[in-house]
C-alpha cells in the first residue's frame, strides 16, 4: 500500500532570506543606539567629574576663577579626551556659592546625531572662622 505524498506550501518558499534581513538591520540599528547610549553616559560622567573637580578647586579658601579654569582644561585633555566633544567651562564665584558648567556633546555613533551633554554644579564657598 502506498502512502499518500502530503503537498508542501510552496507559498512562502524563499521567505527566510528577507526575514533574515530585516532583523539583521534591526539588530544592528538596536546596537548602535546602545553603544551611542554608552557614549553618552561616558561623556556625562566625564562632564561630572571635571565640573566636580572644577568647582572644588575653586570654591577652597584662596580658590580662583582662573585656578578652577586652569583645573578643568587639564582633566578635560587628560581624563575625559574624546569623550566629550566641543566642551566649555562657565565657572562663577560669589561669595557664598560656586557654580561650574560644562557643555559638549558626546561622540556621534549615529550619524547626524550628536547629544549634547550639559552638567552644572553648585557649592558652598568655603569660610574660615
Amino acid at each position: 500500500m502506498k502512502r499518500p505524498r502530503l503537498r508542501r506550501l510552496g507559498g512562502d518558499r524563499g521567505a527566510v532570506t528577507p526575514e533574515v534581513a530585516g532583523y539583521t538591520v534591526l539588530m544592528l540599528l538596536a546596537l548602535m543606539i546602545g553603544v551611542q547610549a554608552v557614549t553618552w553616559g561616558l561623556a556625562a560622567l566625564g562632564a561630572r567629574y571635571t565640573a566636580n573637580h572644577a568647582a572644588q578647586q575653586t570654591r577652597v579658601h584662596g580658590g580662583t576663577v582662573a585656578a578652577g579654569e586652569a583645573d578643568a582644561n587639564a582633566i578635560l585633555a587628560s581624563a575625559v579626551g574624546n569623550a566629550l566633544n566641543d566642551p566649555s567651562v562657565d565657572i562663577d564665584r560669589s561669595a557664598t556659592e560656586v557654580t561650574v558648567t560644562v557643555h559638549g556633546r558626546a561622540t556621534s555613533i549615529i550619524p547626524g546625531f550628536r547629544p549634547p551633554v550639559t552638567v552644572t554644579v553648585h557649592a558652598p564657598v568655603e569660610r574660615l572662622n
